[in-house]
């Protein structure tokens, strides 16, 4: 990948972990929004009031490549592999430091809608968070 990604430490917690000993499927969605999250602290929008306007989720997806385990060293790549007139489709990398080199342990998708809370409608993505995007990534949205 050419584009610039922002990376998030994941603190794997003991309550993550099932009967198999290996971070819970379902805690992934989790995962995806601290990830997503901090990418809009650190990114775009600092200062944002998400009482009024934020973002809903469309659509999740993930594909499950190998186990995460508790004393893994954990980190979310994120990006923005698409803009659409109101929604954003964030990319995400579960990754694991080893000794030898960086483990891609899944992969996943989220579709989310730019949303104003108080008139309960979708609305445009808001410019200046494209032009953030597209500053820190190197991309053209």
């Amino acid at each position: 990948m050419s584009q610039k990604v922002h990376k998030t430490k994941i603190q794997l917690r003991f309550s993550d972990i099932d009967m198999l000993r290996h971070v819970n499927n379902a805690k992934f969605a989790t995962f995806m929004e601290n990830a997503r999250m901090q990418f809009y602290r650190d990114l775009i929008a600092q200062q944002h009031d998400w009482n009024e306007t934020g973002l809903i989720i469309a659509r999740l997806e993930f594909d499950f490549k190998i186990p995460v385990f508790l004393n893994d060293d954990f980190y979310v790549e994120t990006w923005v592999s698409a803009i659409g007139s109101k929604s954003l489709t964030f990319d995400y990398r579960f990754m694991v430091d080893t000794d030898t080199g960086s483990i891609v342990k899944a992969t996943g998708k989220s579709i989310i809608v730019c949303y104003h809370y108080k008139n309960e409608t979708t609305i445009s993505v808001p410019q200046i968070w494209k032009d953030k995007i597209n500053e820190f990534q190197g991309s053209d949205f």
